[in-house]
């Protein structure tokens, strides 16, 4: 098929990083139109200690973001549309997460803490249980 490998010319492309409690998706548009060119989503898994507490692995939700930023990438050269136009990427992701990392190493020294369905009093019950535990970790 003639011309099949030339890239389409659309413009500069918006793109949005959506990292949900539930979710992670990657999505592109294009910014004149408001078009939805390519996207796609990963499910994350939570893991529920007890009750009330709503976790998440950190190293999951990471991974999840770079799968769907490959994937609707690859989709985009599928269609011929250049990557490189991609020429702003918004961030929206969990208000009401929490994560605590290392500051040397750069690695999560717990589960992400998710609020959903609770109250702040149980967030922090939880937070003091986990910092008394890993005491060590408090200067």
């Amino acid at each position: 098929m003639a011309g099949s490998s030339h890239r389409v010319t659309l413009g500069p492309l918006v793109a949005a990083i959506d990292q949900g409690t539930s979710s992670t998706r990657f999505l592109v548009f294009n910014s004149k139109t408001a078009e939805l060119l390519s996207h796609h989503q990963v499910e994350i898994k939570q893991s529920f200690p007890k009750e009330g507490w709503v976790e998440e692995d950190p190293k999951e939700i990471l991974q999840s973001v770079y799968e769907c930023m490959e994937r609707t990438c690859e989709k985009l050269t599928q269609l011929n549309i250049d990557i490189a136009n991609i020429k702003a990427i918004g961030v929206t992701n969990q208000r009401e997460t929490t994560l605590v990392w290392d500051k040397e190493t750069g690695e999560p020294l717990y589960n992400a803490i998710a609020l959903k369905h609770t109250t702040n009093e149980c967030y922090l019950t939880h937070s003091v249980i986990f910092f008394c535990h890993h005491s060590t970790y408090v200067n």
